[in-house]
């Protein structure tokens, strides 16, 4: 469990009171642009196809099936909300054929917490044998540095040699794009601590989500050093400006492409 429970707690409660609307952040501009970004990060130079995947903090599986369609082999979704996991098998059962359903698996697990070894989930496969992990928001429900690192020793553990990471994780959450609500979300009660920010977030729908959040500097300054620390390289953030939404009204998305309110990481295992 990670080392602030009171952050851990109110996530689990605020996605597994929720799960049922979480899905229409996909509908606003903020959500139509990460699934394009997304899409690049896996996909632009063919990775995804075939590929094993590993989505941790998968929620409703929006990723999970994006990476389906976009050819993966099979994918696991570990996530600690149970209503989030319930809403995700009813969406694949009502959304993919059957062929692509028995290629998506589900487990509840702490991505903080082993995932691999003795104490970790049974049914994943052996640790360092996915080709892709996933870990999509992961970054921005945590308070300290020692529960960052054991996620980001997870990821480390699951991925093969020459495997990919690819993740969404805030900017600046007080970034101009994320207050004013001209994407979608709005952050808004923001409380600074040492080396870190404490916010919550607001997703239209209706009614609308509330959900607590809190960031680190390490992550939500663009550093790569957790990335580089546990195993990675070639670390590039996808370009939001290459985007085929962003391209078709580059005046509505210029406050996001001047300072973004998240970013799309991809990176390589050596």
């Amino acid at each position: 469990m990670p080392q602030n429970p009171t952050i851990y707690e109110q996530v689990r409660m605020d996605y597994n009171t929720q799960a049922t609307k979480y899905n229409d952040l996909f509908k606003s501009p903020f959500g139509i642009l990460e699934t394009q970004l997304v899409a690049a990060a896996v996909s632009d130079d063919g990775f995804c196809e075939g590929a094993s995947v590993l989505d941790i903090g998968g929620g409703t599986g929006m990723r999970a099936r994006q990476v389906l369609a976009l050819g993966a082999a099979k994918v696991d979704v570990v996530d600690i909300s149970t209503e989030m996991v319930e809403v995700g098998k009813k969406d694949a059962d009502n959304m993919l054929d059957q062929e692509s359903a028995v290629k998506l698996r589900w487990f509840l697990g702490d991505a903080s917490s082993p995932l691999f070894g003795a104490q970790g989930i049974k049914g994943l496969q052996d640790p360092g044998t996915y080709d892709l992990v996933m870990a999509n928001w992961m970054f921005d429900h945590v308070g300290d540095l020692a529960t960052l690192e054991a996620i980001w020793r997870n990821i480390a553990a699951a991925v093969r040699p020459g495997g990919r990471f690819v993740g969404v994780r805030a900017s600046d959450p007080r970034a101009p794009a994320m207050i004013d609500g001209l994407y979608g979300p709005i952050c808004h009660s923001f409380e600074e601590f040492p080396g870190g920010l404490n916010y919550r977030s607001i997703i239209p729908a209706e009614p609308p989500v509330h959900i607590k959040n809190c960031s680190l500097e390490i992550s939500f300054s663009g550093s790569t050093e957790l990335h580089e620390k546990h195993g990675f390289s070639d670390v590039e953030t996808v370009k939001p400006e290459l985007m085929e939404i962003v391209g078709a009204d580059p005046e509505f998305w210029k406050v996001w492409v001047e300072q973004p309110g998240f970013e799309v990481v991809r990176a390589r295992r050596t």
